[in-house]
Order: structure tokens, then sequence, then C-alpha cells
């Protein structure tokens, strides 16, 4: 929780405008860290790279709007805590005054007491009927016998409390038949006196905390911002100093605490003061129960009416179904008709005889059918994916090694064994190191630190935030790492000057890098994982380096290249704030986790070394799996956060790819292409299949085309007269990654177009995709076809 809701959440509703304004600071901050960055543009002979050491003179005039902010909220808290707890104070020694009285010695002894006292007598199911209402009452008369507000205020509390029918309530009602009507109104008002400034100080603690804690915050947003040390110089000699954070001034308020609890045991509980306690904090609990939530609720309101005010208006129906009147949006209606075209086809593809086989003929229904809905997207990829299982079984498309159909229970145990391989583990082991590095905050650490090193030209700081988005993508995947850049962005884009080309081209450019770094890592992508699953020999993470880094890092100067050319950020915006680095001590567990990750990637490259040992990369990843559950450093919460819907396209991708393997479909259709390409060379092979894949995944999706497409490619390459089948594989695998034309094309893509600017307008637009995105996706394409054949000609593909 940020800390502005934790002040809003734990204030107390009373005196919400006597708290520092947090909020208000912050803002601030933010406009002087802009207008510093600002100087630094209008001044040319500064030297951009030592630009953020101010000397002394300079930091207390771009400051002194802070400092003076700062004064006047340390001065507001300083009068409303001095008048607060002389008031307070001054009812203390009253209530001392009161507690010494001879009437409460001679008229109500303190066993009688005890009887007012819920924490001296269980509840008995034999409690009057009548109590709650009597009781209500009877306090309703003894607050307007009482002149204090606090008093008021608790006599309310209390109210509401036995409309609850509390515990409290009934025993008042029932020592109000053993003691004089006077007598009994006054101890109730003396305990409604305890109770009520009990709770006054103890929410003056709490405002002492809320407030020096809120200081520390601001002073330290403002040094990591500015570059600066005034919390270390404001915060000991103008906060710490103040009265109300003093040592003498705390030390001073628990006293009173103390005070209040010692008044209250020896009038209620015998000078049991650990009883008093508990029953000032169950009145406490109750009081803060009632008005946070209250506070709460109104706050969670007024942020969703906020956000409210950027959200789209809901689709209005386009028009209403005939007989049957189900309004239908324009969303709704696509997804119908898609789904429409998918079963149509399907079922015209089962009765029309096109191979000669039955299960051959289904198959390609089935695959039809498939191919529909995902590149539609009519239902979720995912939903798809389950479904797979149950038509493959059903249509009985799967066959036996010599040729005849397979039983129902043999075909469901084939396809279920298929959907559970070495690939899918080594899936959910990427997750865990995926997980773990960026839940201990290794990733941003690493991310800032580099960052924090680029210096202040925009081509240097595009460059580094793109190779950082690239190398996170390997180890993070690349559907989270544009999330954790676009967070660590923020202080470049928020210090820009009205008009500046840099935040789009900054946005764009760490969407293009994480595609691009989609094809880095055998983790770094959901096509990849496709692509291993049909290779055969694995390639290994050692092989797998060799061909996408070179691929990979000649891709990104390309694209770096490009949004220079078409963008030309250095034109509008000549120097740019710096992003701070983290300034936390490495813990054990961070540690620890650096050491499980580098020791399992180091297994994953030596694999086809330690085959005897292991056997396949899957179970290499039971290694951080085990070892980061096993000792608590990921959670259950954390192995539902997953991306299961991942893992289940995978899943029944492998189910259909052993499908249309078996039923004999896919050597059909290999040998139908490997005929009209036999004559060419494998790069011609590769060249023509790149483009396909390329054109696929641009306007469908990178892992529907890896999906669809790769177990043809896999085929063709075997059919081949002299077979190449990874190499064809593994090309066409890394050409899925390149297709970043179109916002839809990738996930990243997709996180990028929805970045929007402080006024709700979105960052970038299709042609900001189409001017740069096409050109970088043509020309990662030529370099995978060039330079990566070369590379996996070279390892022996």
């Amino acid at each position: 929780m940020k800390f502005s809701h934790t002040l809003q959440f734990n204030a107390v509703p009373e005196w919400t405008d006597y708290y520092m304004a947090y909020d208000h600071l912050k803002k601030l901050i933010y406009q002087l860290e802009k207008e510093r960055v600002e100087e630094m543009s209008n001044n040319p002979n500064m030297d951009p790279e030592k630009a953020t050491n101010f000397s002394d003179e300079e930091f207390h005039r771009n400051n002194e709007r802070f400092i003076e902010a700062l004064d006047l909220q340390l001065e507001k808290v300083f009068d409303f805590y001095t008048e607060k707890e002389a008031e307070l104070y001054a009812e203390l020694e009253q209530l001392q005054i009161d507690s010494e009285s001879p009437d409460f010695d001679g008229e109500l002894k303190p066993s009688q007491l005890e009887m007012l006292d819920s924490t001296h007598e269980r509840r008995r199911s034999s409690a009057i009927r009548a109590a709650p209402k009597a009781s209500e009452a009877h306090y309703v008369n003894i607050a307007s016998s009482t002149n204090n507000l606090s008093d008021l205020n608790v006599v309310d509390t209390l109210a509401r409390t036995s409309t609850r029918r509390s515990s409290v309530s009934r025993k008042s009602f029932q020592s109000a038949q053993s003691v004089s009507t006077v007598a009994y109104n006054r101890l109730v008002s003396f305990r409604t006196r305890c109770i009520g400034l009990y709770v006054a100080l103890s929410e003056l603690q709490s405002f002492q905390d809320l407030n020096r804690k809120g200081f520390d915050k601001i002073l330290k947003k403002h040094d990591k911002l500015l570059d600066g040390n005034l919390r270390e110089i404001y915060l000991k000699k103008m906060v710490l100093e103040s009265r109300p954070f003093m040592t003498e001034t705390r030390q001073a308020l628990e006293k009173q605490i103390e005070r209040v609890e010692k008044i209250y045991a020896d009038v209620f509980t015998n000078g049991n003061v650990n009883a008093a306690v508990r029953e000032f904090r169950t009145h406490l609990r109750d009081h803060i129960v009632y008005e946070r939530n209250t506070v709460w609720k109104d706050m969670i309101g007024q942020e969703r009416r906020t956000m409210d005010a950027h959200v789209k208006d809901a689709p209005k129906p386009l028009f209403t179904i005939p007989y049957i009147n189900i309004p239908v949006t324009r969303g709704l209606l696509n997804s119908t008709i898609s789904f429409l075209v998918a079963v149509v086809a399907f079922v015209v593809f089962l009765n029309v005889d096109i191979f000669g086989s039955r299960p051959e003929n289904y198959c390609f229904a089935l695959l039809i059918f498939c191919a529909i809905l995902w590149a539609t997207e009519a239902v979720p990829l995912y939903s798809t994916a389950m479904l797979i299982p149950f038509l493959i079984v059903l249509l009985q498309v799967m066959r036996n090694p010599d040729g005849s159909v397979m039983t129902a229970t043999n075909a469901s145990k084939a396809v279920f064994q298929s959907m559970f391989s070495g690939t899918i583990m080594m899936l959910l082991g990427g997750f865990a190191l995926a997980a773990a590095l960026s839940k201990y905050g290794i990733a941003k650490a690493f991310a800032s630190h580099v960052l924090s090193r680029a210096g202040t030209r925009p081509h240097f700081v595009l460059l580094a935030n793109m190779g950082v988005a690239c190398f996170l993508s390997m180890w993070i995947s690349n559907v989270a790492t544009p999330v954790l850049c676009f967070s660590l962005v923020q202080p470049i884009i928020r210090t820009l000057p009205p008009g500046s080309t840099f935040a789009p081209c900054l946005i764009l450019g760490i969407a293009l890098a994480s595609c691009i770094g989609g094809m880095t890592s055998p983790i770094s992508s959901p096509q990849n994982i496709i692509t291993i699953n049909n290779m055969s020999p694995s390639p290994g993470w050692g092989n797998w380096f060799a061909v996408a880094l070179p691929v990979s890092i000649l891709s990104l100067f390309i694209t770096w290249g490009i949004l220079l050319l078409v963008m030309r950020p250095g034109r509008t915006t000549p120097a740019l704030n710096t992003v701070k680095a983290t300034k936390q001590e490495v813990t054990r567990s961070q540690v620890f986790v650096c050491f499980i990750t580098i020791a399992t990637i180091v297994l994953w490259c030596a694999e086809s070394s330690l085959a005897s040992v292991f056997g396949d990369a899957g179970v290499i990843a039971a290694i951080p799996l085990f070892m980061f559950f096993g000792t608590g450093i990921l959670a259950k919460d954390d192995l539902n956060a997953f991306l299961w819907s991942v893992v289940v396209l995978a899943q029944g991708g492998s189910a259909l790819g052993n499908a249309v393997n078996s039923s004999g479909l896919l050597q059909y259709i290999a040998m139908s292409i490997k005929d009209g390409v036999e004559h060419l060379e494998p790069l011609a092979i590769l060249c023509i299949f790149s483009i396909l894949i390329l054109v696929f995944a641009t306007f469908v999706s990178h892992t529907v085309a890896a999906l669809i497409i790769l177990p043809i490619v896999q085929q063709v390459g075997l059919a081949l007269p002299t077979p190449h089948p990874n190499l064809l594989v593994m090309g066409a695998g890394l050409v899925c990654s390149a297709g970043m034309g179109l916002p839809v094309s990738g996930y990243p893509n997709m996180s990028a177009i929805m970045m929007e600017d402080p006024t709700g307008k979105p960052y970038l637009t299709t042609n900001d995709f189409l001017k740069t995105g096409v050109p970088a996706s043509i020309l990662s394409t030529a370099v995978i076809i060039l330079v990566g054949y070369g590379i996996m000609t070279a390892i022996g593909y």
C-alpha cells in the first residue's frame, strides 16, 4: 500500500486537515524535478553527464519552495498537536481529581463496579431482552448531561455498540437494577470519559507516528529524485527537534496513557491494569473499525470515481435479436460470427473426403477449427486448447504404429502423455525463476543500476532502456518485462517538456526490444517453448544462445537506429532526467535466489553434456521449483500467479501436434509441400516459411503462428533429401518473435499501446507501430534468415 493510502486509512477523520499534506509535497517534488531537467536542457554549456552535481547554492535555490512548503506543514502539525495535547492533558488532570472523589469510595465500591466491566463476566444467554433499548436510552440521557466533546464522541460510539447488543450494554443495564440511578449515572459517565480519553490519547500517538513517518518518506523521495541530502539535515534539525516528535514528548504521552489505564484499573478492575488495558483495547478496536472502515470505503469510492473518468463508456448494444430479446454488442457479434464460421468449417470438412482417409480428414477438420478460433480469438486461446483433447478422442484421429485407429482408452492416454513433457516442466521452472527475481526486487535493482549509468543523452538512454528490456526478457519473460520497464522510466517521462517525442519513442523502444528479447532464451516467450517442442533432439540452452544472442543483438541495434531515424527524439529533448538506482542492502534471500538461478541456467546450458545424469531439461527445472517453494522464497500465491493460461495453451498445442502427426495428416501435408520446394536450397525454404510466419505473427499472434506452422515446418525439414528439421524449425521459431509491426502483434506491443499521459491521451498510435515496427520486423527477419542460417549451419543443423 502506498504511504498516501496508509495516511488516509489511518488518519482520524476529524483531524484530516491537520495531517501533513503528503500528496501536495510529492507533486511539488515532481514539479521541481521537471524544472531541474528543463534548466539542464536550456543550458547548453552544462555537461549533461555531470549536470546532476549541483552546487549548494543552486540546490538551495531550486528547492526553496519545497523547504517553505515543508515548514508550513511542520508548523501546522506542531500547532495542532500542541493544542490537542494541552486539551487532553487538562482533561486527564480533571479525571484524576474525579477518580479521587470520596463519592466513588462512599457510594460505589469496586466490587459493585465490576458489574459494569464486560471482562469480568461471561455473556449469559439469560440476559434481559429489553436491555439494548433501555441501555441505549440511558446512554442518550448521559450524553445530554455531558459537556465534553470527547465524551459525546465516545458516548455515541458506545450507543452504536449497544445497538449491536454488546456485552457492555447488557451488563450496564443489569447494574442499573442494583445501584441508585444517580450513582449509576455518575459511574457510567466517568467510565465513558476514561474510554474517550484513552481513545483520544491513542489517536494522538498515532498522529505523531504517521506524521513523523510522512516527513521521513517525503524527504527520502526528495533526496532520491533531486540528488539532495535534505533528509539527513532537515529531519534531524527540524522535524525531530519539533515538539510533537521529540523523544521526551513521546515518552510523556506514553506515561499519560499509562495514567489513564491506572485510573481505570483502580476504579473498575480492583487495580488490575492488564484487565483495564484489555477493556480499553476492545473499545479502541471497535472505534477504529467503525471509523476507519467508513474512511476506507469513502476513499475507495473516490478513487473509483476518479478512475472511471478515464474508462471508456460501456459498449452499447447494436441491436436486439428478435423473439428472444437478447441485446448484442459489437464484440459479442464479432465473436459469435467467428465461432459460427469455425463450427461451419468444422462440419463441412468433417463431411468432405480430401485425403482419402477418415482419421486424416477428421484431423484436418480439427486443425482448421482450432486455427480459426485461435486466429480470431472468438473464445480465449487457452479455452480452445482445453477443448482439443476432448475432440481428439471423440473423433478417433489417433493411430497405432501399424496404422489402425486407437481405441478411446489408448488415445486418451497418448493425448495426456503428450500434454506434459520436459518442455512444459521447463516452462514452469522458468516461471519460478521469473517470480523469484521479480518478488525480491532483483530484476528491478539490476535494471535501475544499469539505467542510472545511462547518462542524460536521449540516444544512449533509449539504447540503455532497450538493452535492459531485451536482457530482462530472457529471464522474466517478455510479458512481464515491459510493465517493469515502463514503471522504471516514469522519472524520465514525467519531466519531459510539452511536445517532446522522446516519451513515445522510449515506450515504443521498450516494447520492440521486449519482442526481440522474446527470442533470446528458451523461456523468454511461449513461442520458444513450442519451437523447442518441435525440435529433436532438443537444442539445449547452449546452442540456443549461440544462435539467438547474435541475432537478437543485431536486431536490437537495427531497431534502435530505425527509432532514431524516424522519431528523432534528440531534436525536442536535448537532455533527460536520470533514473535513480535503488539503494537497498542485499539480503540473504536475494543471494539465495541469485545462486539458484545461476546454478539452474548453468545446468541448462550444460544439458547435452549431462544427458546421462539428468536426461532432460525438464528434470533440471525441478531444482528452482523445489528450492524456492520448499524454502518459502515463493508461496502458494506465487504459484497461483503463474501464467497458467500459457501452460494450458502450450499443452493444447502439443496435443494437437501429436494428433496431426499420429493421424498421418502432417506427413501428407509435408510431402505435398516438399514436392514443391525440394529442389530449393534450405536457405530459400527457410526464407519462404519465415515470410509466411512473419505475416501470420504480425496480424494474429506470435504463439498462434508457432502452434499452427512449426509442426508443418518440422515435417518438411524431415522430408527433404538432406533433412534439416532443426534448422528450419529454429529459424522459423525465431521469426515468430520478429513480428512486431502492429499493436496486436504481441504482449509488449499491447502493453505499450495502453500507456497514457497524465491527461489520458495515449502516447502511441497504430501509425507509430507501422512507421517503426514494420521496417524493424522486416530487417530483423532478414538478420535471422542470413546470420541465423549461417550460425545454425556451423553448429550442425
